[in-house]
């Protein structure tokens, strides 16, 4: 008499776990994407800017974080193939014209993950902002920033925390909203 080995039958429990999965998956990627990314929190808020010292732009020298001490600072990361960056351009030029005329708060700029031509030639293109940037082209201050989209707005206090931190283009509104959080007035 031969026996029969019958091998266990599996449950079936796990095309019933991937089936759900494969529904979830597309609801849950169609509910991340109508997020506004510029309502997600920054963990620097609250906390010390970091420091860093990066080469300029178009320029000799480096753009060091410690000559920014004592007065408030406007931090824009910012880059040639970013469209929203775009948007913001004129206002940065305002706001960086409004800095050198009263003294009392400083612009920056970081151009982020960018070749260093091209951003020179939207610069020339576009118009140059009055103030100095620097170039983070491994995007290393990026992250140390937290950065994780373009274009984004630091906001930091004259004794270097940071107050705000602003995801997309600015806006008079949003500098109406962000320059009183570091002690300038709109």
């Amino acid at each position: 008499m031969t026996d029969t080995v019958h091998p266990a039958k599996r449950p079936i429990r796990w095309k019933y776990f991937l089936g759900a999965l494969m529904l979830a998956l597309p609801v849950l990627l169609a509910v991340g994407l109508t997020r506004d990314p510029g309502k997600l929190p920054s963990a620097l808020e609250g906390r010390s800017m970091p420091s860093f010292e990066i080469p300029y732009l178009a320029q000799e020298g480096t753009l060091d974080s410690a000559a920014f001490k004592g007065k408030p600072l406007v931090l824009n990361f910012w880059a040639s193939w970013c469209v929203s960056c775009r948007h913001e351009h004129d206002e940065l030029i305002r706001l960086g014209l409004r800095s050198a005329a009263q003294g009392d708060f400083r612009v920056a700029g970081v151009n982020y993950r960018d070749d260093p031509d091209r951003a020179q030639g939207y610069l020339a293109r576009e118009g140059a902002f009055p103030y100095p940037s620097g170039y983070d082209g491994k995007g290393r201050l990026g992250i140390d920033f937290g950065v994780y989209g373009m274009p984004e707005t630091f906001f930091v206090d004259a004794g270097g925390t940071v107050q705000m931190r602003h995801a997309g283009p600015l806006t008079d509104a949003v500098l109406a909203r962000a320059l009183p959080k570091i002690g300038v007035t709109p």
